[in-house]
């Protein structure tokens, strides 16, 4: 079960995003708190704090169950398309909030946060970032399927992450460019990719409609690394 979660914090202009605080939850226990070391670069970017937890320095902690400020980005249960809701996020009715915040991410079109699950190398899934930038999404978008084999490509000379790491599809031997791996994975996983360990990347899901303003698909995609 997910019990610890990142929260995400993306810059409206350049879209960046910051690991800016922690959620976890154990022994019937929810626990928030601001992390660094990008908190304070993301203070520096625009960012005050997340609504409902002011004290950048406080451990805020809930016994009576999840904190009423996340719960709130919740699907809400008296929603009449709410089973449907669920199904297509892979939940049922038995999911705990902690997984259908993870799966939701808890996001709201009013403001810029998210919720991901920490990372863990044993289970990598991620939204594919910056589609927007992109000419192959928006010239070839209708070629990518889901299942579709996805390679991962350093980007060296990239002046907004040092980490960058684009994901790249090969279809009947053309390479295309969909985006990125999201900042808050691409450190580590660049470490990886550096030390040449074996991997497998498969879109996992696709949405031509996204609702996001930086981006034009929804593309999640699941990542195994060769055990070492």
């Amino acid at each position: 079960m997910t019990n610890k979660l990142w929260l995400i914090w993306k810059e409206p202009k350049e879209r960046r995003r910051f690991i800016i605080g922690e959620l976890t939850y154990e022994n019937n226990e929810y626990k928030f708190k601001y992390i660094d070391p990008e908190l304070n670069n993301a203070r520096k970017s625009g960012l005050d704090f997340f609504p409902g937890f002011d004290n950048i320095e406080k451990e805020y902690v809930s016994n009576t169950g999840l904190f009423p400020n996340i719960e709130t980005r919740l699907p809400n249960t008296a929603r009449p398309e709410y089973l449907e809701i669920l199904n297509l996020y892979d939940l049922d009715t038995d999911s705990s909030k902690m997984e259908i915040l993870e799966k939701t991410k808890g996001r709201l079109l009013t403001d810029n946060f998210e919720f991901v699950p920490v990372f863990d190398k044993n289970k990598i899934e991620f939204e594919v970032a910056g589609t927007s930038h992109s000419d192959d999404i928006k010239n070839y978008k209708d070629i990518f399927e889901v299942n579709d084999n996805l390679f991962l490509e350093r980007e060296l000379d990239n002046k907004y992450d040092e980490y960058a790491i684009k994901v790249i599809c090969k279809k009947n031997g053309t390479l295309y460019h969909l985006g990125y791996v999201p900042r808050y994975y691409s450190k580590e996983l660049s470490r990886m990719l550096d030390e040449n360990v074996k991997y497998s990347a498969k879109i996992k899901y696709l949405n031509f409609e996204s609702k996001l303003d930086d981006e034009d698909i929804t593309a999640d995609v699941k990542l195994i690394f060769n055990s070492r």
